[in-house]
């Protein structure tokens, strides 16, 4: 009879088996009684709710009720129900109500704690047990009841009365019971499920099998396949569960974590207000949570906490003290009141506190209560920042730092609380950082500031140019002097030179900038702004022999971390260093490492300049089309208002590589973006007035140009006699008086910078020739050029190579060696293409349009007709000027194979020398 009913969930089989022989066994007037367990949501309600659709009929009444927890204190609501079944007779019905209404009016004599029933009370039941004997005549009787655990005790009284008494008559009853639940507390219910004729049927969880079937029926089998897995690890196997996720699958909503936090909240509706109460300390507390934890902050007794999670854990619905899906904790604690909720974080956070738990567990539940009111509270917040900021974790750092400075602490801890909260901001945008950096300038007293706090602070103002506070707050370490743990005079001094370096013009060192500062190797535990001060004393003394080996021994090893600013800040100089040392290959490859470190990292500060100082390492490169596209992400990160005095690097960047690509209009738009009066002020603002200078110079306001190169000179001039070329201002200024046809002055300021020149720094000779031999003779000049050339290819920018051949293409026709002319200015153009030089290339362009070259060019066609595809682009490549190791980079291929490729380009285009491809091979765009 009923096996369609059940064609998916095959494990039951027996259970409907079951009733089928106990509806058979009844049919005999050998009355029996069915209890179906199983834990909540597994399928018992339908089950009972199935089985008597199947079986009502003509010759079979069906008498069914279903109680509640919320009706459970209504005196004979089940037994009601029972009454109201429209099938009965109509004389039946009336007399039944008649009976029950009078039974309910006694209701009050049916005390619990009695076992007895009243005089009238006995009366009515046995007219009722008559009646329904009579009935049983004519008519099977089946009585179905749902959720046992929940019948009101006058009507399991008065049913165990009946049942007790109608064991010959054709009747079957039909109850259904949470596993789990204790019923012993009640003794009627008790004499109703020890009936000698009672039978008990269990309902499990569905195994893989079942999931896979059910899954497979709504689904279909592949679908089965993929998500049977994954459905039976959420479910536990609980059909309710499982329907839920079936069902959100088929709307795509997706698997979970919605449908189980459904059937979740669907069981715990009708469970008792016990159950709800651990399941939300346990949405609180986390996985993981102790049963004492658990008991304490739910208010229920242990004992209790436990078998209500042996329930859950039956059912499915948890993994030990665990949800399921992490997501149902979020929805459990999302549907509790506001106060309902900040009342439990709080409990839950002086809980932990009193465990002595990690000050993360600890914050984490006063902060989503939105309260710190107890006396521990900051202490416990300023410890959970300083973790998060360690773990990168910098936006929970600033919820911690925030609610810790909305404390009753006391000074120096609220304190710590807003100069933490200024620095955790400021590594998410700087700008945002100065509602609290104000404030904290303005009324915390620096007595209240940690040393730390204080140096922290110092870096934070530099993006402002604000030397005075910078220089109150260093008085204020200068007077503390020793009383300072592990802060003193070396500290104060290397702060000062650092500062010399940022800010030129600042004279706060009573020594000569520099003295007393040791190197990092030199510094036990060096402290982060020792570090960058030591580099920035190299950097502004002009030490470059030492300056790239002592950025390496940084990077190497100052840890990259955000727990403190000046770490970042050292990071960034080594990196600088090495450029302006034209250590460019090492500094690439240390950025790109480093970027890649901070993917995923909350840090969008410290990777806007990281992104920058990668713009102005390809700019140096000659990689013009990436410099660009890199600097305007370092602005996208960090809105230009958000960079201070620092704007000039991504600024100046932005600007220079617009003007070589020959982007006159993006490089005015930049131009024309408002700064800070002291970024000019800054090491960063020499980026910029150089760029500034170039784009005057293209724009053909050379005055305007000169005055930005000079004022590079008054800036690089305020530091040692011979300080660091961070850029190469005076060839600039030289360019400019080419321009203003005053060779005198350029010859002077390109000796000049040859006479300044450190070992090794072989750009900044290649580019001083290159202005040399502007002013030189027609032979000396090609011999100044090829010397440049020669020069700036060992720096590796292929913009000033692109610049310089060109020059020396110029220079050889001058005395005409034309075939040697047209064979440079080849390799310029490719030089310039390569590196997205595109007025430059346009330039070099119509140089090529002669007759001889157009000849040359046919008598090669052959020849080129030759190379293959491979052999082409190789050959291209190198005739730009690239390595054989940048050229199996660029086409993902061994360095060997490039040789080879070579090998055979040279043998069929009958060549000797690499530099001779630029002339054989053709322009193309």
């Amino acid at each position: 009879m009923l096996g369609e009913l059940n064609t998916v969930l095959t494990e039951r089989d027996a259970v409907f088996a079951s009733l089928d022989r106990l509806l058979a066994d009844a049919s005999l007037a050998r009355s029996r009684v069915a209890i179906v367990e199983g834990p909540v949501g597994s399928g018992k309600s339908a089950l009972l709710h199935g089985f008597l659709e199947a079986v009502e009929g003509a010759s079979t009444t069906v008498l069914r009720a279903t109680a509640s927890r919320r009706d459970q204190s209504v005196p004979l609501d089940v037994l009601a129900q029972l009454g109201q079944t429209t099938r009965l007779p109509q004389p039946l019905r009336v007399s039944l109500n008649d009976r029950l209404t009078a039974m309910m009016a006694r209701a009050s004599d049916m005390d619990s704690t009695d076992s007895t029933l009243s005089h009238d009370s006995v009366a009515d039941l046995r007219e009722i047990l008559l009646a329904l004997v009579d009935l049983a005549e004519d008519h099977q009787i089946v009585i179905g009841i749902d959720n046992l655990h929940y019948v009101d005790e006058p009507s399991l009284r008065c049913l165990s009365y009946l049942v007790a008494r109608l064991q010959q008559a054709r009747v079957l009853v039909v109850l259904t019971h949470d596993a789990g639940r204790d019923l012993t507390n009640s003794p009627h219910c008790s004499e109703l499920l020890n009936q000698p004729h009672a039978t008990r049927l269990t309902l499990d969880m569905l195994s893989l099998t079942g999931v896979t079937d059910l899954i497979a029926c709504q689904l279909g089998e592949h679908e089965a396949r993929r998500l049977a897995a994954d459905f039976a690890d959420v479910s536990g196997g609980n059909p309710l569960v499982l329907n839920n996720l079936i069902r959100d699958h088929l709307s795509g909503i997706g698997q979970y974590p919605h449908g189980y936090s459904r059937a979740l909240f669907s069981c715990l509706v009708n469970s008792d207000p016990e159950t709800l109460a651990i399941v939300r300390a346990l949405a609180v507390l986390g996985s993981g949570a102790s049963l004492t934890d658990l008991a304490w902050l739910a208010g229920v007794e242990e004992w209790r906490t436990s078998g209500e999670l042996h329930w859950l854990n039956a059912a499915g619905l948890l993994r030990g003290a665990a949800f399921r899906h992490p997501a149902a904790a979020a929805d459990i604690v999302g549907d509790m009141s506001k106060a309902e909720r900040d009342h439990l974080r709080l409990r839950a956070a002086e809980l932990l506190h009193t465990h002595g738990a990690p000050a993360a567990a600890v914050a984490q539940q006063l902060v989503a209560a939105g309260q710190a009111d107890r006396p521990w509270a900051c202490k416990e917040l300023l410890a959970a920042a300083e973790d998060a900021l360690a773990t990168n974790r910098v936006r929970a750092a600033v919820d911690y730092f925030e609610l810790a400075r909305q404390t009753d602490a006391d000074g120096p801890a609220k304190a710590a609380a807003l100069a933490g909260l200024s620095r955790a901001a400021w590594q998410l945008d700087p700008l945002s950082a100065d509602r609290y950096l104000d404030p904290l300038m303005a009324r915390v007293p620096p007595d209240d500031l940690d040393p730390r706090d204080l140096v922290e602070t110092i870096l934070q103002l530099s993006w402002r140019g604000d030397i005075g506070s910078m220089t109150m707050l260093l008085d204020e370490l200068e007077r503390r002097g020793q009383q300072a743990q592990g802060f003193g005079a070396e500290d104060i001094q290397g702060i000062s030179t650092w500062l010399t370096c940022l800010y030129p013009a600042y004279a706060r060192a009573r020594k000569p900038v520099g003295l007393g500062v040791k190197t990092p190797a030199e510094i036990p535990q060096p402290n982060p702004w020792l570090t960058a001060a030591s580099l920035a004393n190299d950097l502004v003394r002009g030490h470059s022999g030492n300056i790239a080996a002592q950025a390496e021994k940084v990077l190497e090893t100052v840890p990259p971390d955000t727990v403190s600013l000046w770490s970042g800040e050292a990071v960034v100089l080594a990196l600088l260093c090495l450029a302006y040392t034209d250590k460019l290959d090492l500094a690439t490859s240390w950025c790109d490492r480093l970027l890649t470190d901070s993917t995923g990292r909350d840090t969008p500060t410290r990777n806007a300049v990281l992104t920058a100082v990668s713009a102005e390492i390809a700019l140096r490169e000659g990689d013009l089309t990436s410099a660009l596209s890199k600097a305007e992400a370092a602005m996208t990160i960090v809105s230009p208002r958000g960079w201070g005095a620092a704007l000039g690097l991504p600024l100046g960047c932005l600007i220079l590589a617009a003007v070589r690509t020959g982007q006159l209009d993006l490089a005015a738009k930049y131009v024309a973006l408002p700064f800070p009066e002291k970024m000019l002020e800054s090491r960063y603002g020499l980026h910029y007035l150089y760029a500034r200078g170039h784009y005057r110079l293209a724009a053909g306001h050379v005055k305007s140009a000169l005055a930005d190169f000079l004022s590079c000179g008054e800036l690089t001039k305020m530091w040692a006699a011979h300080g660091a070329c961070l850029v190469p201002w005076r060839i600039g200024a030289a360019t400019a008086w080419l321009r203003l046809d005053n060779h005198t002055q350029a010859k002077q300021f390109a000796r000049d910078q040859l006479s300044k020149i450190p070992p090794g720094s072989s750009r900044l000779r290649g580019l001083a020739l290159c202005v040399l031999a502007a002013t030189s003779g027609s032979a000396q000049r090609a011999r100044l050029l090829e010397e440049a050339v020669e020069l700036i290819e060992e720096c590796g920018d292929r913009f000033e190579l692109a610049t310089a051949l060109t020059d020396l293409s110029s220079a050889l026709r001058d005395v005409g060696d034309h075939r040697n002319a047209r064979r440079i200015s080849r390799r310029a153009w490719h030089t310039a293409k390569a590196c997205g030089a595109e007025a430059l290339s346009r330039e070099i362009a119509p140089e090529h349009v002669d007759d001889t070259s157009a000849a040359t060019t046919r008598k090669n066609l052959k020849a080129l007709a030759t190379l293959s595809e491979r052999e082409m682009q190789v050959a291209t490549l190198a005739a730009a000027g690239y390595t054989n190791q940048e050229i199996a980079a660029q086409l993902f291929i061994t360095a060997s194979t490039v040789e080879q490729h070579l090998t055979r380009v040279f043998r069929k285009l009958n060549l000797k020398r690499r530099q001779d491809l630029a002339c054989e091979l053709p322009m193309v765009s």
